[in-house]
């Protein structure tokens, strides 16, 4: 096997031109450098340099192991780097997945504090949804990912599926009824869902393995929904609820902190049903991942969520005393 260290003298002298300056760049004594690409030509069976009424030059094969010996020397500076930073604890880099709703305040804003204490971090983030994620991070193509789950113990059915993940919850998120300007309901009191089976609804698209909120509750409340759009985009649903086509449920966290637009002509309620209407906001992460910033950023996600749920209590709070009662 070639010698690194006789790969460096090489690369040294091709640069210099002579094995005296190589030499005194190497630290090493002329005879010392000669040595080593002498112990090389003879490892290789091949002529590497050839003296020349300039000094020293490479012959073709000395080209070609030169250019080889710089792809390898620079591969193996950077895993260097790397492991020395590894046993420091101090990896700076972080690729991390979110759903589109979290993209609106938790992740920007917990991105924004971790950046300003980690500025040396690499950061790549990734929006999708949590089937599209949860796969990545098991290939350890992400480090991490902000999914949701259902309401009854997500954690559990998660970590049946994917038993590789650990999952660390953030947040419970409550949904809220949006209704579209034009509905005028009689009395003061809560909107009941049953109350809407001839509505039109504007709904999220869902998965393979999950339906989707809306056609969840609709369907506990004894109806199928008429969905006139699917949309993972809860700006969009508010933008369709206040044109008037239909009513939507929207996640706490697609409003609390947010400058939507449709909000002005929006009317919100609060959402509670027989069948849980909450969702859990999860961190999805390998099993005894190495990476310390995993944690780091959990925290700063923990720190964000909890503001964003005290924004939805006072939200949940304030629609309360408006309506006089809760939606059912």
């Amino acid at each position: 096997m070639i010698s690194t260290v006789r790969l460096r003298v090489l690369r040294e002298v091709a640069d210099c031109g002579s094995f005296t300056s190589a030499a005194k760049n190497l630290h090493l004594v002329p005879s010392a450098v000669s040595h080593h690409i002498s112990k090389l030509e003879s490892e290789l069976d091949t002529q590497l340099l050839v003296r020349g009424s300039r000094g020293l030059r490479l012959t073709s094969a000395g080209k070609k192991l030169v250019e080889y010996a710089e792809r390898i020397l620079a591969l193996l500076d950077e895993a260097e780097a790397e492991v020395r930073e590894i046993s420091r604890g101090s990896t700076q880099r972080l690729s991390l997945g979110f759903f589109i709703s979290a993209g609106l305040s938790l992740v920007p804003t917990a991105l924004s504090e971790f950046m300003a204490a980690h500025p040396s971090a690499q950061l790549s983030i990734v929006p999708g949804q949590p089937d599209e994620l949860l796969p990545q991070v098991v290939n350890a193509e992400l480090d991490a990912a902000i999914i949701f789950g259902g309401a009854a113990s997500p954690d559990s059915s998660l970590s049946a599926a994917y038993p590789l993940l650990e999952f660390r919850e953030l947040q419970r998120d409550a949904h809220f009824l949006a209704i579209p300007p034009s509905y005028h309901h009689a009395g003061s009191g809560p909107v009941h869902l049953e109350d809407l089976a001839d509505a039109s609804w504007i709904a999220t698209r869902g998965t393979e393995t999950d339906s989707g909120i809306v056609d969840r509750l609709c369907a506990a409340a004894g109806f199928t929904p008429r969905v006139v759009c699917r949309t993972d985009y809860f700006d969009v649903a508010l933008g369709m609820v206040a044109a008037d086509l239909g009513f939507a449920i929207v996640p706490g966290m697609s409003l609390a902190l947010s400058s939507v637009g449709p909000r002005n002509r929006v009317r919100l309620a609060p959402l509670v049903t027989p069948w849980p209407s909450s969702r859990s906001i999860l961190l999805a992460s390998l099993r005894g991942s190495e990476n310390p910033l995993v944690p780091v950023i959990g925290d700063h996600l923990s720190r964000t969520a909890e503001r964003l749920k005290a924004e939805t209590d006072r939200l949940e709070a304030r629609l309360t005393s408006q309506l006089g009662g809760r939606a059912e």
